[in-house]
């Protein structure tokens, strides 16, 4: 099956030349989708699809979308005569083969075998495909493919009908039957038939129609036949069809309408004269399909509303005229018609082109005033006077004067033409004259729009582009709304109170100047509003394509539109009379009854087309898990509501969820990349009035969770964690038997940190120190140098007190560090009698030494190897230089002497004792290590010899960078 989509209605009102008295239609062709416009037969099955049987096969219709079937074995293109048998379609090809639907194809029947010609066939007993042919009687039965037939010994057999279950047959002379058992003559006629070859059952009674041999139609008695000369000569019967209680005819210059009394329906009229027409059908909604064998499809939402046409000519305006079933018409090229008995007659016709804008026909004077680029007078029917105003709406006022609402403002003009009448005192302005046969009753110019005249209360009403005004007896003045302008475009009396029509608010209603805005009460009222007209307690209201009618009182609402049978045109103007409802549009007059039901009670049918799983379609019987990937899901269906599938409403909800709406325009639910779980899809439709559809759309569909979401997935993990517990677990074991045997060697390393820092404490003060400087002390005494050795003491124990204390601490402050050592060199210096200079630099730009941390007591050993080994033998002036400056991160410190050197203080030391080892060097050696073990080796020590240019030692610079720790 070859299947078409489009994603548009494409039912556009008529442009053929159509009969001028027909109904509104929607053509469906070949620009619409379908195949061919040569269409066979039509029927609409139990869902609600229309299907259509044409030269090129095969269509099914759901208002938006065809889709198409051809048989691989199909014999010709051509098909026709569709029935329904259960849920497949049956057609038959021209040379007599059968074929039905199944599964979205069209088969055929190969037990079922032509016999070289086309007989109808007809469906006995839901069961039976029967057909007669010249001499024989052939059925089909469709559940056991059985194929049975009767020689038939009494002439030739002419048509077939069935009535309760049997098939009814006749010959030129008599009637036959079959029950799907025996065949049976019913009766034997008198008289001879004519070349019957359409017959039907109505109410019990048969006819017989010939297809082009005049009389068409013979009524089948007991034992005669009668001629019922209901038909012109020259018609081409192609189709009679029983709808309702109208029996309808299609020839090949139209349709003609009979109730069962064969009494002509719809005045006899011919429906789209000079159409060929091959098949008539009215579908669940009441709209009426017309096939024909060259258009295509007619659908008439609504038969009884006609369009009336004249010259192609734009109907502007509307008047009632002489009579109550006359009325007098404008058009946009500025001619006057007159319309009586469903016929145009012109009354005027113009040489300008400008659009007739509205009439006023006074009985009384027989005359016919109209608004164009003029206001021209007609008396009976002969133009004599013209006024140059540009008029857009005239009234009248009294027996003598009109009120024109024009383009230079609000004007009276004279009902009489070629005559200026007394303007009444309260619409009198100062200085107010006649001038060019008008009397202008607002002194400013500004453009008219409407005027309205209240003569119960004699107050005269006229909107203009600057807002709505009123003029009585007693005052004049402004009608506001909310003390804002009422730009008002058209003005109408009900009962009392003035109605407004406004471009852009709404409507109006005003009693003593006090408006009220109705779309506040009824907000489905149109905003947009170009015309009104009151017919009783009912507004009829013109708007954008549409026309509504709004009942003030009880607050009731009806909208004609395209769906309700009006066509896509222009409404210009509206009239009620008699019962009548006259419309003026663009593309001709529409007329329709007054009490017209617009509502379309019929509810939609919304069904499944197809169900797309990563764009391939799969059938939700049979398969309703999909796979983690296969989450993209397509939903086509097909929305049945031919009349207003525009204006339709869809919905869809996900697993009970919130409503979701679907663009009416495509015909598809897009569900891409859903998530694993289990899905309930509903899908409800609305029709263009609101009532629900009948039938639903439920789905339900599972998308499978990833492996990684499955149970035995589940449990791998499970094994799998309780493996990764055990393998951890056992390493935590070993780690934690690392941990305990790192925490003692950190333990050990900690007792060596403690043994390196009391040995450091112990190079401190070694015995040296300590006897040297007891020995300065009791020489100040001895030589009674009673201040010098207050003042050495007073350093000595400060030193001794700080060394103490800083021996129970990691970390000390810099600050600290430096005063230690200044201690420890003035004392030193005082040893030597100022034979010792030193000099302190630190960077205090860089190094705020309060908040500064290093390792405790870490200079003062290389500070004490300065003195002691290098300056102690230098003869001359011993100079000590002690740096601090902040590197990154570090603190660097530089001890600098102009001492022997290493080498000859080495020398020096092996010759004065071969065992001598530097208890200090060794003991802050040692601590070095412990504390870069700790450290991830950070502390820096370099210790360069300095040399002159002859190579001889100068001295020795230790450089030591010290990271800067936290003090916690």
């Amino acid at each position: 099956m070859c299947i078409k989509k489009y994603i548009f209605f494409f039912l556009v009102f008529s442009n053929l030349k159509l009969n001028a008295q027909d109904p509104v239609c929607r053509v469906i062709n070949n620009l619409s989708g379908l195949p061919s416009n040569t269409i066979y037969n039509i029927l609409q099955d139990s869902i609600g699809f229309i299907w259509i049987a044409h030269d090129k096969g095969l269509s099914k219709y759901d208002g938006k979308q065809f889709f198409h079937y051809n048989a691989k074995a199909q014999q010709g293109k051509s098909l026709s005569n569709l029935l329904i048998q259960k849920s497949s379609i049956w057609c038959q090809d021209f040379a007599g083969n059968f074929y039905y639907t199944k599964n979205n194809e069209l088969i055929k029947e190969p037990k079922f075998k032509s016999v070289g010609s086309y007989s109808s066939a007809e469906i006995l007993k839901n069961n039976l495909i029967a057909v007669v042919n010249v001499d024989s009687l052939r059925f089909f039965d469709c559940e056991t493919k059985k194929v049975s037939g009767v020689k038939i010994n009494e002439g030739t057999m002419l048509a077939s009908c069935v009535q309760n279950d049997k098939l009814f047959f006749l010959n030129f002379n008599s009637v036959f039957s079959f029950d799907g058992m025996q065949i049976k003559k019913e009766r034997k006629l008198n008289n001879t038939l004519g070349s019957i070859f359409f017959l039907q059952a109505i109410d019990n009674q048969f006819y017989g129609f010939t297809k082009d041999k005049y009389p068409y139609l013979y009524q089948i008695n007991q034992n005669n036949a009668k001629v019922l000369p209901i038909l012109k000569s020259g018609l081409f019967i192609q189709d009679v069809n029983i709808i309702g209680d109208e029996i309808w005819i299609s020839t090949s210059t139209g349709a003609y309408c009979f109730d069962k009394k064969f009494t002509p329906k719809y005045d006899g009229h011919c429906f789209f004269k000079n159409n060929s027409i091959a098949k008539i059908i009215k579908d669940k909604e009441g709209s009426y399909w017309f096939a024909t064998l060259d258009k295509g499809l007619f659908l008439i939402p609504d038969i009884n509303i006609r369009l009336f046409q004249y010259e192609n000519e734009t109907i502007t305006t509307l008047a009632n005229y002489k009579y109550n079933d006359d009325i007098i018409l404008g058009t946009s090229k500025n001619q006057i018609l007159h319309f009586s008995n469903n016929h145009f007659q012109p009354i005027y016709k113009s040489s300008t082109k400008h659009e007739v804008l509205d009439i006023y026909y006074d009985k009384n004077l027989d005359n016919t005033i109209f608004c164009s680029n003029t206001i021209s007078y007609l008396v009976h029917n002969k133009k004599v006077k013209e006024i140059i105003a540009a008029g857009k709406n005239i009234i009248s006022l009294n027996d003598s004067l009109l009120v024109i609402a024009c383009a230079t403002g609000i004007n009276l003009v004279s009902k009489k033409y070629l005559s200026e009448q007394n303007v009444p005192l309260w619409l009198q302005i100062k200085n107010g004259i006649w001038q060019n046969h008008q009397y202008k009753i607002l002194k400013e110019e500004c453009r008219g729009r409407s005027v309205c005249f209240d003569s119960i209360n004699k107050i005269l009403y006229a909107a203009n582009a600057k807002g709505l005004f009123y003029f009585s007896e007693k005052l004049k003045g402004e009608i506001l709304y909310k003390n804002k302008p009422i730009f008002a475009s058209q003005l109408k009396m009900q009962n009392g109170k003035l109605i407004a029509g406004t471009f852009s608010d709404g409507l109006y209603s005003i009693i003593n100047n006090e408006a009220t805005l109705l779309n506040e009460k009824k907000p489905q009222l149109t905003k947009v509003i170009y015309k009104l007209k009151i017919d009783k307690e009912n507004i009829w209201i013109v708007g954008d394509e549409l026309l509504q009618q709004y009942n003030s009182t009880t607050n009731e609402l009806v909208n004609y539109n395209y769906s309700d049978g009006l066509p896509k045109a222009e409404i210009k103007d509206i009239l009620i009379t008699n019962n009548k409802v006259y419309v003026a549009t663009n593309e001709g007059l529409l007329v329709f009854d007054n009490k017209k039901n617009s509502k379309n009670n019929i509810p939609p049918s919304i069904v499944l087309t197809s169900f797309l799983v990563n764009n391939d379609e799969e059938n939700l019987g049979t398969k309703s898990n999909f796979k983690t990937f296969e989450n993209n899901i397509q939903i086509n269906f097909s929305l049945l509501s031919f009349k207003g599938i525009e204006s339709a409403i869809i919905q869809y909800s996900i697993n009970n969820g919130d409503w979701q709406y679907i663009n009416n325009k495509n015909l598809q639910l897009n569900l891409p990349s859903l998530a694993p779980d289990i899905y309930k899809i509903k899908m409800r439709a609305f029709n263009e009035d609101g009532v629900a559809s009948s039938n639903n759309i439920e789905l339900s569909f599972t998308i499978e969770k990833p492996f990684y979401k499955t149970s035995w997935f589940y449990a791998l993990i499970i094994l799998a964690a309780v493996t990764l517990m055990y393998l951890y677990f056992k390493y935590r074991l070993g780690n934690e038997k690392k941990q305990n045997d790192l925490l003692k060697q950190r333990n050990i390393l900690e007792k060596e940190l403690q043994q390196s820092m009391l040995s450091s404490i112990k190079s401190q003060m070694n015995p040296h120190f300590l006897f040297n400087a007891l020995n300065t002390i009791q020489s100040y005494i001895y030589t009674n140098d009673k201040e010098n050795a207050s003042h050495y003491l007073g350093k000595f124990s400060e030193l001794t007190r700080m060394i103490l204390d800083m021996s129970n601490k990691e970390i000390m402050s810099l600050a600290d560090e430096i005063k230690a050592l200044k201690l420890y060199i003035e004392l030193e210096e005082l040893r030597f009698e100022d034979k010792l200079h030193y000099h302190f630099e630190v960077d205090e730009q860089a190094i705020f030494t309060e908040a500064t941390f290093i390792p405790s007591m870490l200079i003062q050993p290389y500070v004490e190897n300065a003195i002691k080994h290098g300056l102690l033998h230098q003869k001359g002036k011993w100079q000590l230089n002690i740096s601090f400056k902040k590197n990154n991160n570090s603190i660097e410190v530089v001890v600098d002497d102009n001492g022997i050197g290493r080498a000859k203080s080495i020398e020096l030391n092996k010759f004065k004792n071969k065992h001598h080892q530097s208890f200090a060097t060794n003991a802050n050696q040692k601590r070095l290590e412990i504390l870069n073990k700790d450290m991830g080796n950070a502390i820096a020590l370099q210790v360069i010899d300095k040399i002159d240019a002859h190579g001889n030692a100068t001295g020795t610079r230790v450089v030591i960078n010290i990271p800067i720790v936290t003090n916690k």
